[in-house]
């Protein structure tokens, strides 16, 4: 019996995401000047976390940014 609980619970998280939030801490500091921002990962809210979710990617690594303040919105809508 077990080994049967064993085999279902792996094929149901077999190649998915972990099904939780990405960002622990966001930056909501003064704006980060768009030359520095490589591209944007949109992660809208959903049952695997309830914010919405903006991460920056730059050269230096990547960095949750808070989708609250405007001139993230307004990274978001170029």
């Amino acid at each position: 019996m077990s080994l049967i609980c064993t085999a279902a619970l792996l094929s149901t998280t077999e190649g998915q995401i972990y099904m939780r939030c990405q960002c622990i801490k966001t930056h909501s500091g003064s704006p980060i000047r768009i030359e520095r921002i490589l591209s944007l990962k949109v992660i809208p809210a959903g049952p695997h976390c309830k914010n919405e979710e903006i991460i920056a990617m730059m050269n230096r690594g990547q960095m949750c940014l808070d989708s609250k303040k405007d001139w993230v919105i307004s990274l978001k809508e170029e």
